[in-house]
């Protein structure tokens, strides 16, 4: 444009001066007339001329950058679209985690309306305003009595603070949707003064149930998985932001989409919710009647390696048991007795023992290299003398299984710590729960080494074997010596229903080998149906595994404050026996009282395994019929009080008999305002099951 102008300016110029020229020089006034007007003309054309350039150019060569400039000139500076974190879901698709907006309510006391004087009262508007916003207030809230609230609020008034925070917990939507219509904060930002900060959380649907696993998200959600599935799988749940710009058009803003924000992927995780729930439940009965520190208690699918379900409970300052740490997977501990099972299998394949391998444990007291080892007997009965290899395992004797241990690889420790890691049990894993620990097995070559330390690795001291990885070895046994990874996520669900399936990870083809694998199936049952595990015995099929029980040393002591003893106890197996369907681990820490392995940790596993066979449709004898009734009509009963819900974003879900409490959280969720009328829960919707929830705003739950 600028080229085109310049040429009819010059063009305009020459044409002037010509005429110019011939004015001065004519002496006829007609003739001076004549070229005046033609001045005249030649401007015009060239201003017409001008303007069709202009047009041409515009409509031929500058439109896109115009459009450029105009919406440099005309809009904002792109905005952030926030991606919509993908949820967690059970097994059967029912939502556990999701995402929702919470707000901290503010009050702007500097606002010019709040000191606007009434001509007959004499009042500003905040005074006369203020003490109804306070009763408001106090009868939502409850926090504050309608006084207090009047007087912080006149406080932060006289101060002419400009962000004074209402009430120090952020609320849900439906409750700031109710605030905002309060006296003077419905008069909104401008003449009320009323702000928000928006915090995201995410909710669990179904409480503290697997809540360690699950993980969660910090408080500044651009942050992300702070643990758990919610930190190993991020970058799937959180999406990517999009971007738009508000542009002005007619007098009005207008979004302009730049870029679109991709919602974060739904990930569908192992946990099936019943069976969490019964492992859950059976784990905090039995710490509250021990009045233990902690437990964990995880239920692996033998065939997959898939966890079912996994309960990590810890006593508060409050005695209470809540989900604060992830014990199962963090905890590094001496697995004690439980670990005789690997020293074993390992002796047996290898071929120096086999189950008619006899061995004299004596009084039960032995003395290794000047430091002596004792069975759980001395003190209590006589010692179990010359007893065979299952009989060791049966009353779990150390000094059987050192004696053993030490006779064959005292020579050779070095072959045993081999045999060990040939199995797997310590393969690097990538586990989904980040920050998760490692088993530790001592090497012959460390500088930690002492001629103690194979006899004392032999009965589960002086390795490190995290819960987890316990059960992972228990559970290849059960699964013909095939071990599996723990998995603990089986799809990633994107947008247009496109699925990433994940697969089972095989650690190890073959543990063992076929004769030692069968001779250590067969003493695992033998420890149930004659050991120290006869109190997991079940009426409806035949369970294997060992109990373990250790001291606990902290600070190179064993005493707590009361100068008792402080152990550890445990379980680990698998049921049915004789066909595999799950495994299971629980583990107690510090029970008040006499540490039982088999008693306490034996009777959670127990309970577990028949809700998880019944559940899973197992058989059971005709004898058995009312056992099972009584464990259908309780799974029945809890039922009804679980809240699961196979969740469509794009329909609205059916509501009825769900408490207001549950209907408030999935509808909140899907960005769904909600009016409440009546008590109890739901009868009846304003909006159909199954209508599309993107085109509802707004919803009437009648309660009864």
């Amino acid at each position: 444009m600028t080229t085109t102008a310049l040429v009819i300016g010059v063009l305009l110029l020459t044409v002037i001066i010509t005429l110019v020229i011939l004015i001065v020089k004519s002496d006829d006034m007609k003739t001076s007339m004549l070229l005046r007007f033609g001045i005249i003309i030649s401007i015009m054309v060239a201003i017409a001329a001008l303007v069709v350039a202009q047009v041409i150019n515009i409509q031929y060569f500058e439109y896109d950058k115009l459009v450029a400039l105009q919406n440099v000139g005309l809009t904002s500076t792109p905005d952030t679209i926030k991606a919509r974190r993908g949820n967690i879901l059970a097994d059967d698709g029912s939502l556990m985690a999701s995402s929702m907006p919470t707000y901290y309510l503010y009050l702007d006391m500097r606002v010019e309306s709040f000191r606007v004087k009434n001509k007959k009262t004499g009042k500003t508007f905040f005074e006369e305003n203020v003490d109804s916003l306070a009763m408001a207030l106090s009868a939502k809230l409850k926090d504050r009595t309608a006084a207090e609230y009047s007087r912080d609020l006149k406080r932060a008034y006289k101060q002419k603070l400009s962000e004074y925070r209402i009430y120090p917990k952020a609320v849900n939507y439906t409750d700031y949707k109710e605030i905002s219509r309060f006296p003077i904060l419905r008069r909104g930002a401008i003449q009320g003064g009323f702000t928000t900060k928006t915090r995201v959380v995410r909710a669990n649907a179904f409480g503290i149930l697997a809540k360690r696993t699950i993980g969660d998200i910090y408080g500044i959600e651009e942050k992300g998985g702070k643990n758990g599935l919610e930190m190993y799988y991020d970058k799937d749940l959180r999406g990517t932001d999009g971007l738009k710009r508000t542009s002005k058009m007619a007098g009005t803003r207008t979004n302009i989409i730049l870029q679109p924000a991709q919602d974060g992927k739904n990930i569908v995780s192992t946990i099936n919710i019943k069976l969490q729930e019964t492992t859950e439940r059976e784990l905090m009965t039995e710490l509250k009647r021990d009045g233990a520190e902690y437990g964990c208690a995880v239920l692996m699918e033998v065939a997959t390696g898939q966890i079912k379900a996994m309960a990590n409970l810890t006593r508060n300052s409050k005695g209470e048991y809540v989900e604060a740490t992830n014990i199962a997977v963090k905890n590094e501990l001496d697995p004690g007795s439980t670990f005789k099972t690997v020293s074993f299998l390992v002796a047996i394949d290898d071929g120096v023992i086999d189950s008619t391998t006899l061995v004299d444990t004596g009084n039960g007291i032995h003395e290794f290299y000047g430091r002596q080892m004792k069975d759980w007997t001395v003190g209590h009965r006589p010692g179990f003398g010359v007893i065979n290899v299952p009989m060791v395992m049966y009353q779990s004797s150390n000094v059987g299984v050192s004696l053993l241990i030490d006779k064959y690889y005292k020579d050779n420790p070095q072959r045993f710590i081999d045999l060990i890691h040939n199995t797997k049990l310590d393969a690097p894993l990538e586990l989904e729960i980040p920050g998760h620990a490692k088993v530790r097995i001592k090497d012959y070559r460390s500088k930690y080494w002492w001629k103690t330390s194979l006899p004392w690795m032999s009965i589960g001291y002086e390795v490190i074997v995290p819960p987890i990885y316990t059960l992972m070895f228990y559970n290849a046994i059960a699964n013909g010596g095939r071990m599996m990874k723990p998995m603990f996520v089986t799809e990633i669900r994107g947008p247009l229903d496109s699925v990433r399936k994940i697969e089972p990870t095989v650690v190890n083809e073959h543990i063992c080998g076929d004769k030692a694998l069968g001779q250590m199936q067969k003493i695992l049952e033998g420890v149930v149906s004659k050991g120290t595990a006869k109190a997991v015995q079940s009426k409806l099929f035949k369970i294997a595994g060992k109990t373990g029980t250790s001291q606990v040393f902290e600070h190179g002591k064993n005493k707590n404050s009361e100068g008792k003893t402080r152990h550890q106890i445990t379980f680990c197996g698998y049921f049915p026996a004789d066909n595999p369907m799950y495994s299971c681990i629980v583990y107690i820490r510090e029970p008040h009282g006499a540490a039982s392995a088999g008693g306490m940790c034996g009777k959670v596993f127990k309970n577990i395994a028949e809700r998880a066979y019944i559940l899973n449709g197992g058989e059971v004898p005709s004898w058995a019929k009312d056992s099972v009734e009584n464990i259908i009509s309780t799974e029945q009963a809890l039922e009804q009080e679980r809240m699961i819900h196979n969740i469509d974003d794009n329909v609205i879900p059916d509501l009825t008999e769900l408490t207001a409490g549950e209907a408030l959280y999935l509808l909140e969720n899907m960005g769904i305002a909600v009016e409440l009328r009546g008590v109890g829960r739901v009868a009846s919707q304003s909006v159909e099951p199954g209508t599309d929830s993107n085109n509802v705003k707004r919803i009437t739950l009648t309660l009864e």
